[in-house]
């Protein structure tokens, strides 16, 4: 199960848009921000206390824009993904 823990109007608005538009499913931890702050247990899931962090198994992942690349490969072709090939490739890198 993918877990995702994410603050309002943060960064990890991308995680949550892909996995919506994926229809992956996955389980939302809704924190207030910042959570290193105002939430501090979180500091027992992500020392870092950043946000956001997408679970899946023993994958912990806290950069956004690299967990929008992950889901969308690992969901499989979708979309979502611009392969190397494509010449659109470096424009779906800076869009991310």
């Amino acid at each position: 199960m993918i877990e995702l823990y994410h603050c309002a109007d943060a960064r990890s608005f991308r995680a949550l848009w892909a996995l919506e538009e994926l229809g992956l499913d996955y389980k939302l931890h809704l924190l207030p921000f910042p959570p290193r702050v105002r939430e501090p247990s979180y500091l027992d899931v992500n020392p870092l206390g950043t946000i956001p962090l997408l679970v899946e198994g023993e994958t912990r992942m806290t950069e956004s824009a690299a967990i929008v690349q992950y889901l969308a490969t690992r969901a499989g072709p979708n979309d979502l993904v611009v392969e190397p090939g494509s010449p659109d490739y470096g424009v779906w890198l800076n869009w991310l």
